[in-house]
């Protein structure tokens, strides 16, 4: 055999052995890929037998705003329209993962991009752990059992904006612990916090409280379940029901470290009214807050909404709202009242995944001395006159 004969079959030959090789090696990582597969398994399996189920979201909510009011003072340049403020505004866009750790644990996380900056910030993360059919244990960061009107998603508003007496009296993101029990008609929350507003806080912050409790009481009338509470809409077709709400807080802070030179409580109480029927929706809030300052003064303020929304169409909706806010006069303060009119378009039928919002509000009194709190987010700016008209022209889309 010449060595132009012998080059084919070593070629064969070099073939046969890197095929071998390539066979043994590929066995070895479908061997290898298996056991972590059946590792990964076995660890998974402490907790539940299935995978964990990951749901990614998100919400958009994207505006015209325009803002018009008396006598502002003229700026720095010279401008001549300085009574008018318009402009785009990305109002809210989100991300949220939901996972089902088990089947009686779950987490939520949700992350706020800041209109401003554009930057991440943590809303929620919260744990919720079913103990029992009736009770469940919520841990971590989300908003307290207080207000309705703040309970309700921004992505479920039935006007643009939450109310001025909601951004004035409302609790926010808080850290801490809840323990619910529901039944079918009815259903009570209790939270140990930081107190109101405290989301994103160190334990040594001043800003949180020495302790804060919250509880809240809900009773269901008619057919409507609690799952139609969830918003504040009531499309054609729904089942008529109402609902009552009661809740309390107390925090107490300026004690502990670091503490302040007069500690300060705070007792805030409301109830609430909600009626949902074939095309039709009615809420009714009150609520009473109480800042008690060690050494120094004690004040008492009040607020009202009332909002109501009537379906003209299947997919069309007008809705008005009544919003008054009444402080205590000790210091010279003065109501706040303000009224709401508007549309909705429901370009997804029956959801709020794609939806457009145009109301108008008109604010009666002055910013500057009530106490209201202001916002370039629900288009209350700061004015020393009565009399400040917003706008707003919002699409929505959720994912």
């Amino acid at each position: 055999m010449n060595r132009f004969q012998a080059l084919p079959l070593g070629l064969i030959g070099m073939a046969g052995i890197i095929g071998v090789s390539k066979v043994s090696a590929a066995d070895t990582d479908i061997a290898s890929s298996r056991a972590l597969m059946q590792s990964a398994e076995q660890r998974s399996s402490f907790l539940t037998d299935e995978p964990p189920i990951i749901t990614l979201s998100g919400q958009l909510q994207f505006r015209y705003q325009a803002n018009f009011r008396d006598d502002q003072p003229t700026n720095a340049g010279g401008g001549t329209d300085d009574d008018v403020t318009v402009g785009f505004v990305m109002r809210r866009a989100k991300i949220a993962a939901k996972a089902k750790v088990t089947d009686t644990i779950h987490a939520n996380i949700q992350l706020a991009f800041n209109r401003s900056t554009g930057l991440a910030a943590l809303e929620t993360a919260e744990i919720n752990w079913k103990l029992t059919d009736d009770w469940t244990l919520r841990f971590g960061q989300f908003k307290s059992p207080f207000l309705r009107e703040e309970l309700v998603s921004s992505k479920r508003q039935l006007t643009s904006e939450r109310s001025p007496v909601n951004e004035t009296f409302n609790q926010d993101y808080s850290q801490g612990v809840e323990l619910n029990y529901a039944q079918e008609s009815w259903r009570l929350a209790f939270m140990v916090s930081d107190g109101f507003n405290t989301d994103n806080t160190r334990f040594n912050s001043a800003m949180e409280s020495d302790i804060a409790l919250t509880a809240r009481a809900e009773v269901l009338l008619g057919d409507a379940g609690f799952k139609q509470y969830k918003q504040f809409t009531s499309f054609r077709g729904a089942t008529q029901g109402a609902m009552l709400g009661l809740a309390g807080h107390w925090q107490s802070m300026g004690d502990t470290n670091p503490s302040l030179p007069n500690s300060m409580d705070m007792t805030t109480i409301t109830g609430d009214f909600s009626f949902v029927a074939d095309g039709w929706n009615l809420y009714a809030a009150g609520i009473w807050r109480n800042m008690d300052v060690t050494a120094a003064t004690s004040a008492d303020d009040f607020g009202v909404v009332v909002q109501g929304g009537v379906f003209i169409s299947d997919a069309d909706e007008i809705f008005a709202r009544y919003s008054g806010f009444f402080p205590d006069d000790f210091a010279g303060a003065a109501d706040f009242n303000s009224l709401t009119v508007g549309w909705n378009r429901y370009i997804s039928p029956e959801s709020h995944a794609a939806k457009l919002t145009v109301d108008l509000t008109y604010h009666f009194d002055a910013v500057t001395g009530s106490g209201i709190a202001t916002s370039d987010g629900h288009n209350l700016l700061t004015d020393i006159n009565d009399g400040q008209l917003g706008l707003i022209a919002q699409v929505q889309l959720l994912f």
